[in-house]
């Protein structure tokens, strides 16, 4: 008689078995990230370097003071994330004052014509723990070019409030001079540039 009478509260309540029986379906579903993090990075948290010359005589190094970024990060699947990032050229300096002046004319960055380089991603793949390797274009003099940035991840903490360090990044690339015009000295100087990217990335 018992086992009769939940059997007739089962069939009076046919909502509550549609929701159990869709619990379970959830549940053997996987799992659903929420929507990527939107993140802040820029010069006030991290830096923009790069290094041209292939031996340590004529090796030039300097940095980006100005410049500024946003990321989208998704745990789950790190083909949905991006980043952007803006630099403004006029920034640029090196050790010495008149090679910065230098860089700044029409022979290299321009920055009278070309106040800005920009980079954006195009595919974002993740190739280990805490690594990515993201495929993007900068565009440089009004010339865009592809560049490849590898990317490793630190201190990560999803955690953190707004304006907190989220996590540490740290970006490496290379590109060619030549390919945006600046051919001045190449022979002399190189033509390649390293470029070095750490920075905190904050909600």
């Amino acid at each position: 008689m018992r086992a009769t009478g939940v059997a007739r509260s089962d069939e009076a309540r046919p909502g509550r078995r549609f929701f159990l029986l869709g619990g379970l379906a959830a549940g053997l579903l996987p799992m659903r990230a929420q929507a990527a993090e939107s993140l802040k990075i820029g010069a006030g948290r991290g830096t923009i370097d790069f290094a041209i010359g292939d031996s340590s005589l004529f090796r030039t190094t300097g940095s980006f003071k100005q410049w500024q970024g946003t990321l989208q990060v998704d745990d789950a699947d790190a083909s949905r994330s991006s980043v952007a990032v803006r630099v403004k050229t006029a920034s640029i300096e090196v050790l010495d004052a008149q090679q910065t002046a230098m860089l700044k004319d029409a022979d290299f960055f321009d920055v009278a014509r070309f106040p800005e380089m920009t980079y954006a991603s195009k595919r974002v793949e993740r190739i280990g723990e805490g690594a990515f390797r993201i495929e993007g274009e900068i565009t440089l003099r009004g010339i865009t070019r592809p560049m490849l940035l590898d990317v490793s991840v630190t201190e990560r903490k999803p955690s953190a409030p707004a304006g907190a360090s989220y996590a540490r990044f740290k970006a490496t690339g290379k590109l060619k001079r030549s390919e945006f015009g600046m051919t001045k000295y190449i022979d002399m100087v190189g033509d390649t540039v390293d470029i070095s990217i750490r920075t905190d990335a904050w909600r």
